[in-house]
Formats: C-alpha cells, structure tokens, sequence
C-alpha cells in the first residue's frame, strides 16, 4: 500500500474522495476501451463503497477497515489526482474490471464499410 494516505484530511473524507477518482476514472478507461458501463457514476461509486469498501470493514473491522479500503482505493488510483484527471493503475484496473464485470458490454463499433 502507498503511504501517500497519510493525511490531516478526516478518513471520511478521503476515502469518499479516492472513490469518486476510482469511478470518474473507471468510467473514462472504459470508455477509452470502447466498453460500456451499465452504471452511472453514482451507482458505481455505491458499489465501490458496497463491494470495495465493506469487504475491508467486515475483515478489519470498521476503523481499521475503512483505512485499508482508504488505502486500497488510493493505490487504485496514479497519484497525481489533483494535478491532473484521475487514472487508474494497473491494479485499479484489474479490481474495477471484477467488481463491475456483470456490468460491462462492448460498446457497438460501426464499421465503415468503402
């Protein structure tokens, strides 16, 4: 985990933060992959919050959960959020992908045909 999560900022805040980047940044990689996400934006950051976030609480507890999902969420994300528009890593990627792949469709690719 990154220890960039290290903050005077409240853990709330934080974290409801990194899932709105993981989202808004979810969001344009499947764009970007021609895939369409059956979600809005709102809808993805409340599965973030159900699947990421309370998997993390029920293990640790809640303190502790909602700072490893906290973390989690920031190594889902490159690091510069606030100097540019979020992007997912690698590994944000690969978590994303499964926690919305009941969600996901190709998006229809018109062919021009000469």
């Amino acid at each position: 985990m990154n220890t960039h999560n290290q903050s005077c900022i409240p853990v709330e805040l934080r974290i409801a933060l990194y899932r709105r980047a993981v989202a808004c940044a979810y969001q344009t990689t499947c764009e970007q992959y021609g895939i369409q996400l059956a979600l809005s934006l709102d809808a993805l950051e409340a599965k973030i919050a159900n699947e990421v976030e309370a998997f993390h609480v029920e293990e640790y507890g809640l303190e502790m959960g909602v700072e490893v999902a906290c973390a989690m969420l920031g190594d889902m994300v490159t690091p510069d959020i606030l100097d540019t528009p979020p992007r997912l890593t690698t590994f944000g990627e690969w978590v994303m992908d499964d926690v919305c792949r009941h969600h996901l469709k190709p998006a229809g690719i018109k062919a021009t045909i000469h």
